[in-house]
């Protein structure tokens, strides 16, 4: 793991670090993965540091076709030791729990993909295709479970992890997973993209206004990635897919280009993708070790910025960061406590709303810094 940090991501795309970890069995990376070859591949990543159960969650996607290749099979094997077995037929989310056993006095890890499905393109579906591939992987994810899920809860204080208290020189990468957005829109998601920062999010990429953020935590999400309330459609411009949840009406960017899938396989992973990712919200927030995110596009009242906390309170000890505009009083990159667990920041400006990447990233990053600060105060031992 690096610089101490208790997650490791693999991005297997071009552009991404998959390189530095891939080993044997492994075709070149294209734009957003990277094919398995032949019937096994290997993976080798540094040591953890901290003893626990650790987890490996896998975004891939088989090679499949119609009636000829119906399902792809993968065992999933760490220092030698199955962790996981899967039959596959659509790009989804594969979870392993990875005793810490299997792991403790290991100078690297090995991982270990076994699929004897792979097959050649040119042999199923005609297509001048000579590789032998079965999976293509897009993300992995290597970290370190929750020691005591129920601490937070059992003090009702908002959580920080022990011996966190180094917001002022913790990397950016690692101060953004610390945060988790809940809306309204993209730009503190991408904020954390442009810090390296990949967390899994159900709202992340979502435009998520206050009212029906409020119905989705009233109704514990329940519904979302049905495949009844899933639709896809394409963008204005034609250029990407956007997800339309008919559940809560929340709005979002799965970054799928139109021309890399039909709409029915970005329906598919939605449906495999959207149960998983509202499990992993709905443990957030009972466990309340993320610092939740949201800013509206107009002003919020202070009415109804508690009746979010209030929400979020609902299911645990979780924080709530409130950001709104800088202004006379307050400066750009201020973060203020107005009850324990509700902090309000004050940003010098949000990104447009044609581009939501034209955003402040410094100003977001001290943000979050101070936001850490304020929270690491209050949990730090009185004299």
């Amino acid at each position: 793991m690096q610089s101490g940090s208790q997650e490791l991501l693999i991005d297997f795309g071009v552009a991404g670090n998959g390189g530095t970890f891939c080993r044997s069995g492994w075709s070149q990376a294209e734009p957003r993965h990277t094919w398995t070859l032949g019937r096994e591949s290997t993976l080798e990543l540094p040591p953890p540091r901290e003893p626990g159960a650790y987890r490996l969650l896998i975004e891939l996607g088989p090679f499949v076709w119609k009636d000829k290749l119906e399902v792809q099979r993968l065992a999933v094997l760490v220092n030698g030791v199955q962790v996981g077995e899967f039959a596959l037929r659509e790009v989804t989310l594969v979870d392993c729990v990875v005793p810490w056993s299997v792991l403790a006095s290991r100078k690297a890890i090995s991982i270990t993909f076994t699929h004897p499905d792979a097959a050649k393109p040119s042999d199923v579906s005609g297509v001048s295709d000579h590789r032998e591939i079965a999976f293509a992987f897009e993300r992995l994810r290597f970290f370190r479970e929750p020691d005591h899920p129920g601490q937070a809860a059992a003090t009702g204080a908002p959580f920080l992890a022990p011996g966190s208290n180094d917001s002022a020189t913790l990397p950016p990468d690692q101060l953004m997973m610390r945060f988790e957005s809940l809306g309204e829109n993209c730009e503190f998601g991408l904020a954390q993209r442009r810090c390296g920062a990949e967390p899994l999010g159900l709202l992340r990429f979502a435009s998520a206004p206050l009212e029906k953020l409020l119905a989705g935590l009233e109704g514990n999400f329940e519904g979302m990635g049905e495949p009844d309330q899933v639709d896809v459609q394409v963008s204005e411009n034609g250029s990407e897919y956007l997800v339309v949840d008919r559940r809560f009406g929340f709005l979002y960017h799965p970054w799928i280009l139109a021309h890399e899938a039909e709409s029915e396989q970005v329906r598919q992973r939605e449906t495999t993708r959207l149960p998983f990712l509202r499990r992993k919200l709905l443990e957030d927030l009972e466990e309340g070790r993320k610092i939740f995110v949201y800013h509206a596009m107009i002003p919020l009242s202070a009415a109804d910025a508690l009746r979010l906390f209030t929400a979020i309170r609902a299911y645990g000890p979780g924080s709530l960061l409130w950001v709104e505009l800088a202004n006379g009083s307050h400066r750009a990159g201020t973060v203020e406590q107005l009850r324990p667990g509700l902090l309000k920041a004050y940003i010098d400006r949000f990104a447009p709303s044609e581009n939501a990447h034209d955003l402040s990233l410094d100003c977001w990053v001290e943000i979050c810094r101070n936001a850490c600060r304020v929270l690491e105060r209050l949990q730090a031992p009185s004299d």
